[in-house]
């Protein structure tokens, strides 16, 4: 509907005004919405070309700031004239980088989500039974697995073995999505600016400004064992595989930052607050699974999810503690690291001290007998990071915070 009004019909919806100081956008018939964005407001330009724009020789802009979003049209060879034209590529990724930051920025939980919307939109379009049809491969195909652990004596309830098919052709499914999002991958840069190109179906076309947000480099239990990981900025994939070795230059190549050599970690005796809440679950779930042996419980879905519990808890310990050693704050007078966990997955930002409005040291209990304390930065793009359990004496002493 959107597309029909404000492209198909925008001689009477929209009016697009550009100037050199601002944008200005009028929506509307009757009801008439103007909104004005100045230039120096923008963070972020996304174009979007799906195969419907792509047949109507159309694509859908996105102008980002730090408040709020403009969303417009523009014929295919439209151009935003504030806007210097991209240079060279400064990076274009091999395939199989592509391949590991796809396969990194794929979640699991959700590629399941993803999936569920996909297969309710095909039951709408082409019928239920075709949907109908995929369910049954997924049950068969869970019957067969069930038949291969019976072979090795390995009893899983065939519910739980549904579950697991499910949630591996989820994983596929998003995972090729997010490959044919990010084929074609290259970036540029100009005045300043990074302009990101992607995509196979829909294509994609970013502009960033660099200089006043963090970029992020995401590690996972993969990227440790690699020793690479993706870097984004402004939540847009910077680069698909980054090699630790090479992390300072790339961000000095196309962001101009620095990061601080004074590094500060977490302390050896940091390690319970680190893994006392996944040990404590383990210890839970093996107490469970006990008692369930005990009373010769003979629930098979339950002694499973026991196991599963407990198996979960440890190997969650176990990254918790690897991000302990890799958990840092390093701050000079132009730019701050920190590298923070959150959920299953280490955060390193780097960012200009400028950008920080808000910083906090927080102590429990526990903290203030070892001397520990938590850091948390929050900046201007509404975003925070928190380094946790780090020695409060030498952090006031290294950092400008």
């Amino acid at each position: 509907m959107n597309f029909l009004f404000y492209y198909i019909l925008r001689k009477f919806f929209v009016k697009l005004n550009l100037s050199s100081k601002q944008i200005s956008l009028e929506k509307g018939l009757i009801l008439k919405r103007t909104s004005v964005m100045p230039l120096s407001c923008i963070v972020r330009i996304t174009a979007r070309r799906t195969l419907l724009l792509r047949i109507f020789g159309a694509k859908e802009i996105s102008v980002f700031s730090l408040n709020g979003t403009l969303k417009f049209y523009l014929k295919k060879s439209g151009r935003l004239s504030f806007l210097p034209k991209p240079c060279q590529a400064v990076a274009k990724p091999r395939f199989r980088e592509i391949a590991f930051g796809a396969f990194i920025d794929t979640r699991a939980l959700g590629g399941v989500f993803v999936f569920a919307a996909v297969l309710r939109k095909l039951s709408v379009i082409i019928g239920g039974e075709y949907v109908s049809e995929l369910i049954a491969v997924f049950t068969k195909t869970a019957a067969e697995l069930e038949k291969a652990l019976g072979f090795f004596k390995v009893a899983v309830p065939r519910i739980a073995i549904t579950l697991a098919v499910f949630a591996l052709g989820s994983w596929v499914f998003a995972y090729i999505r997010k490959l044919l999002r990010l084929s074609g991958f290259r970036v540029s840069k100009a005045d300043g600016l990074l302009f990101i190109e992607s995509g196979v179906l829909t294509l994609y076309e970013h502009v960033l400004v660099s200089n006043s947000a963090a970029a992020v480099y995401c590690d996972t239990i993969t990227c440790l064992a690699a020793r690479r990981a993706p870097l984004y900025l402004r939540g847009v994939m910077l680069c698909p595989c980054v090699k630790r070795g090479e992390l300072e230059k790339t961000l000095k190549t196309l962001c101009g930052f620095k990061i601080p050599p004074n590094r500060l970690s977490p302390p050896s005796r940091a390690f319970l607050g680190y893994t006392a809440a996944p040990l404590t679950w383990a210890g839970i779930f093996g107490a469970l699974l006990i008692a369930a042996y005990h009373i010769d419980f003979s629930v098979m879905l339950l002694k499973t999810v026991l196991y599963s519990g407990m198996i979960i808890s440890l190997y969650t310990a176990v990254l918790y503690l690897l991000y302990m050693y890799r958990s840092s704050v390093s701050a000079d007078e132009n730019f701050t690291a920190i590298s923070s966990r959150r959920g299953l997955r280490l955060y390193t930002a780097v960012f200009p001290n400028r950008i920080v409005t808000e910083s906090t040291l927080s102590q429990s209990i526990f903290q203030r007998s070892r001397g520990l304390c938590g850091c948390r930065l929050s900046l201007i793009e509404r975003r925070s990071f928190t380094a946790r359990q780090l020695p409060k004496n030498e952090l006031l002493r290294r950092t400008p915070f």
